[in-house]
């Protein structure tokens, strides 16, 4: 079995900005960085990439104004809404018509 190793979200934080960079010279304009959740690394990277951020909201995400404070430029939700909104129909179609 080979062993593989986890990187913390501050250790990958460098490559992240690194990649923003290449980004931005290759003409992108917006940078999407989903799963980063810790918000003095969120705010380092809108302090450093040269480019507008996108962070996906999830558990474990500061609030959407906090995440405006720190410099986020968008805010994307993912499927989330979407499974909710489905797992709520099937709670009350269930209740409704039976299992």
């Amino acid at each position: 079995m080979r062993k593989t190793k986890s990187y913390s979200q501050k250790e990958l934080l460098k490559e992240v900005i690194t990649r923003g960079q290449a980004y931005a010279d290759a003409g992108a304009d917006g940078f999407f960085v989903p799963a980063l959740t810790d918000a003095s690394l969120i705010r380092e990277l809108c302090d450093t990439c040269p480019l507008p951020i996108n962070i996906m909201m999830m558990s474990g995400c500061p609030s959407i104004r906090e995440l405006a404070n720190l410099g986020v430029a968008r805010i994307s939700h993912g499927p989330g809404p979407f499974r909710a909104a489905m797992e709520l129909i099937k709670k009350n179609c269930t209740a409704l018509y039976g299992g």
